[in-house]
């Protein structure tokens, strides 16, 4: 950049030094979003030779929203910034020097403040400012955002991988940002990378010269250009490198993975584009042009991340049969709950997550049937149940509204109370105001309404209550307790158990065959038992046996004839899998033991790392030797969000 020759004033020195020092986070972010805001952004990443680091620089368009603001404060971890300054009035040169930076405070990092000019702005300005970073040196180079494979981690074992994942305060290490949900923006970025690998990115390709967009920089490096037209907070920022291949499956939706996983993907995903058009029927029209899947390596946390028109997936999703794709659904309808309309603060996650599990179920009920729907709301039950049990009914984690202070990280919070406790109030909500005919129509409102903006729980409130007002019915709502009470929802929502009855017979019978845990030599299951389950009943079967074992564990011989009966120990999917594994964990099975540790070596999507190593760390010495050597050999492979979140489960971080 052109770097002007005269420095910062000494008033505006000491005003950027002063925001920094008198920062203090609020919702994890030092963003002070009543004074100045990004509105859109120029970004410019560079992955150096060898996966050594990443270095770039961003520069920013920031509305005033207040007279007199001088700084914009941004978040920054695991960056050192080089230069740092606003655009010189009337000129192309960028002030070099213009910055100050506070302490950091672990998870949340430190205070970036960035002088807007000589003269404090009014309300309105627009001001560009500009910031070069790199990577600080050291073991985590490229900190808690960006995850770099060796060829050997990957899949096809050819090249290099890495992708990011920036949810909920993770962007901050891959470039400074306002990092918080409260700021969206639109941006353009150009990503430069080390030939043959190539980048996608959650965002649009602008086509340049050469194959697929690429074009050659001097260097030898790949050059991509992108343009997100749609305003997105940072944690929506994403990108990934590697060697890839697409398949088409739908008009708007291609199949991005390793060469050697792409047609099992695109087979696995092939009701992506029906998911689709049933949400836009739900929902409103899709706004983000192309909606397309990424299979990312196992070690991918999460069981998928909704970054728009490109949602990363795990493979642990490939079951063989597309019986785990409701998980696409679910991102899906994140393109509308969560990306399009945005959650104002992780203390309203629930507005995201509570929400499109809602339009999630009602994507799979469209699709499949209504008895689909009532049994993932079933099964989801179930799951909220064992939640809050194993974080505490009174803590306030378990609360739809859990009150984050502002130095938690967001990610200590997470769980799967937002989702299916959110997804239980809409429900009731849905029934209280007389079913889906009254409330779908209310729903697609209220994305229209909020589109392209944030939102938090009083105006969520606001607009149903306004929406309704003509039914009596709506005052009868107990928000403060739907809010902010932890524990169990305050009533209890009627399901349609036709689906999950025999399932949870079965799952009664087994538990009445050995009440005390010492075995049954006259119990014979058969396969027959399960015979035409769909893999949700086998989930609820699983669950309901989990719950009612929570205090005396089934007998090892009784595993054993679970496993063989039902072909538990050999099955191929994932949720059934672990479930089952878990079981067999608790009740000393050493089979089960074996089978957890390879599943634990095999991936490292969260939902499934956490609960199994939780259940090898309650078991007997040798399992709780098992779960701490298991995660020491292999915590490097996970991802840095995993490998923290398991050695806090395990009490070694």
């Amino acid at each position: 950049w052109e770097i002007s020759t005269k420095m910062a004033g000494t008033s505006r020195a000491d005003a950027m030094q002063a925001a920094v020092d008198d920062a203090k986070p609020v919702g994890a972010s030092y963003a002070r979003v009543e004074e100045a805001v990004v509105v859109h952004a120029k970004i410019h990443l560079t992955i150096q030779a060898d996966d050594a680091g990443l270095a770039g620089w961003v520069e920013y368009d920031v509305e005033v929203r207040a007279d007199g603001v001088q700084v914009v404060l941004l978040d920054l971890r695991h960056l050192e910034v080089v230069k740092a300054g606003p655009k010189v009035h009337k000129t192309s040169e960028w002030n070099a020097n213009a910055f100050a930076t506070g302490a950091p405070a672990g998870a949340i990092g430190a205070p970036l403040a960035i002088g807007l000019g000589d003269d404090p702005r009014k309300k309105g300005d627009v001001v560009a400012v500009r910031v070069e970073f790199e990577t600080e040196a050291g073991e985590d180079k490229f900190g808690s955002a960006l995850q770099a494979l060796t060829k050997e981690q990957t899949s096809g074992k050819e090249n290099g991988l890495a992708f990011t994942q920036c949810q909920a305060i993770h962007a901050r290490s891959l470039f400074p940002c306002q990092d918080t949900p409260a700021v969206k923006f639109t941006f353009e970025a150009t990503m430069t990378v080390p030939p043959p690998r190539r980048v996608l990115m959650a965002a649009c390709e602008v086509p340049l010269s050469g194959q697929e967009g690429q074009s050659k920089t001097e260097e030898g490096k790949l050059r991509y250009d992108f343009v997100q037209k749609v305003p997105v907070p940072a944690y929506l920022f994403a990108f990934a490198v590697g060697k890839f291949e697409s398949r088409e499956i739908g008009p708007r939706t291609r199949v991005w993975a390793e060469p050697n996983m792409v047609d099992a993907a695109a087979a696995e995903f092939a009701d992506t584009n029906k998911f689709l058009e049933a949400a836009e029927s739900l929902a409103g029209p899709y706004r983000w042009g192309r909606y397309d899947l990424l299979m990312l390596p196992p070690s991918f946390p999460y069981g998928g991340m909704e970054n728009p028109c490109l949602t990363f997936v795990t493979p642990t999703l490939i079951a063989g049969d597309g019986s785990l794709a409701h998980v696409v659904a679910h991102e899906i309808a994140h393109s509308w709950t969560g990306n399009l309309v945005t959650n104002k603060g992780w203390d309203h996650f629930w507005l995201n997550e509570g929400w499109t599990v809602f339009l999630e179920r009602k994507i799979l009920g469209q699709v499949y049937g209504e008895e689909i729907l009532q049994l993932h709301a079933i099964a989801g039950y179930e799951e909220l149940c064992e939640e809050v049990s194993r974080i505490g009914p009174s803590h306030r984690f378990t609360a739809l509204i859990p009150r984050l202070e502002g130095n938690d990280d967001p990610d200590d919070a997470f769980s799967k109370v937002p989702y299916e406790k959110g997804f239980y109030f809409l429900y009731f909500l849905q029934e209280l105001v007389g079913g889906p005919a009254q409330f779908e129509p209310f729903m697609k409102d209220y994305i229209q309404h909020f589109a392209l903006s944030t939102v938090d729980s009083c105006q969520f409130k606001a607009y149903f209550e306004q929406y309704f007002k003509s039914d009596p019915k709506v005052a009868t709502v107990e928000w403060d307790k739907w809010f902010h009470q932890p524990g169990m929802p305050p009533c209890e929502n009627l399901y349609d158990h036709t689906l999950a009855e025999a399932a949870r017979a079965l799952a009664s019978e087994w538990h009445s065959a050995d009440p005390l845990g010492v075995g049954n030599e006259e119990f014979h299951p058969s396969f027959s038992d399960i015979q035409g389950w769909s893999v949700h009943q086998l989930i609820v079967f699983l669950d309901r046996l989990l719950a009612l074992r929570a205090m005396q564990p089934l007998h090892n011989s009784m595993v054993k004839k679970l496993g063989e009966a039902y072909k538990f120990f050999e099955s191929g999917n994932s949720e059934i899998k672990s479930r089952f594994l878990r079981l067999g964990v608790f009740a000393g099975n050493t089979q089960c033991y074996e089978g957890a540790v390879d599943m634990l070596k095999a991936q490292g999507r969260m939902k499934f790392l956490r609960p199994l190593y939780r259940a090898l760390n309650q078991g007997d010495s040798q399992a709780r030797e098992l779960a701490k050597t298991t995660f020491q050999e292999n915590k490097s492979r996970y991802h840095p969000i995993a490998a923290k979140m398991v050695g806090a489960d395990l009490g070694l971080s």
